[in-house]
């Protein structure tokens, strides 16, 4: 009896251990993804200023583009840009969280081994 659930429990914590690696991989595609989008974001603000205002500047929007002044592109540019960056730091603390999770079950597994 003592067996089994011995062998529930290792079963349970090697389940957890494998949970939290998929969780780190899947948040560090997350994180090198939006800062992928963010160096794009900030590469193409600094193009974009370097534009006099009266060149024809347009918007991508599904299959078209879309006309649009240097302001409202550079608003837009600037609010990517800043979801980005609070996204990034939400996945950092859910990274640590999940490192945490990781770490103590690999205690665990220790400790009963």
């Amino acid at each position: 009896m003592a067996d089994d659930t011995v062998q529930q429990v290792y079963v349970r914590i090697t389940q957890k251990i494998q949970d939290c690696q998929k969780q780190l991989d899947q948040i560090d595609v997350q994180i090198s993804t939006n800062q992928r989008e963010g160096r794009l974001a900030a590469l193409t603000k600094r193009e974009i200023e370097g534009l006099d205002g009266s060149v024809p500047m347009y918007k991508s929007m599904g299959k078209m583009f879309i006309q649009e002044s240097k302001d409202d592109l550079l608003k837009d540019i600037n609010k990517t840009t800043k979801d980005g960056n609070t996204l990034v730091e939400a996945l950092e603390k859910k990274k640590k969280f999940v490192e945490r999770d990781l770490e103590e079950a690999t205690s665990n597994l220790k400790d009963m081994i």
